[in-house]
């Protein structure tokens, strides 16, 4: 391309009125429904947490306890 090439400027807008509405619109959808699913795979988060939290503590009283009555009965 050359510097001497005048470059043609359409005085048309891009998008119409009814397109950019209709693109705001659909903006504000997908916009609402990654809300929803980052709310939810939050709230997934906590719960397996707080899940995989519960089933450690239960775990280590189990082990606590084996490994006292193991120490009872051998009298160490």
């Amino acid at each position: 391309m050359s510097d001497d090439q005048a470059t043609e400027i359409s005085s048309e807008p891009l998008f119409t009125v009814a397109e950019v509405e209709k693109l705001t619109n659909d903006d504000a959808a997908a916009g609402r429904a990654i809300g929803k699913m980052l709310s939810i795979l939050f709230l997934y988060t906590v719960g397996a947490t707080i899940l995989v939290s519960m089933l450690t503590y239960k775990g280590c009283m189990i082990d606590e306890g084996v490994s006292t009555e193991m120490s009872e009965s051998t009298g160490h």
